[in-house]
């Protein structure tokens, strides 16, 4: 869709966030989607793609809409 690197960031992301389900997320885990995430942000930088801020906390299917 947005191509290469961006593209890879946002299946692996989306990826995450749907498998974990709607279970309470450990520290580990919050330690994993910032990494996706901030993998995610960089490469939506570099391809010039606009970041819409999120208010608030995400959790579930709002991670992935946010992202």
């Amino acid at each position: 869709m947005y191509g290469g690197r961006l593209d890879q960031a946002n299946t692996a992301l989306r990826a995450y966030v749907q498998e974990h389900g709607d279970r309470p997320w450990t520290a580990e885990e919050l330690a994993e989607l910032a990494r996706l995430r901030a993998r995610w942000t960089s490469a939506a930088r570099e391809s010039r793609m606009q970041i819409r801020p999120v208010a608030g906390p995400v959790s579930g299917s709002a991670v992935m809409t946010a992202a």
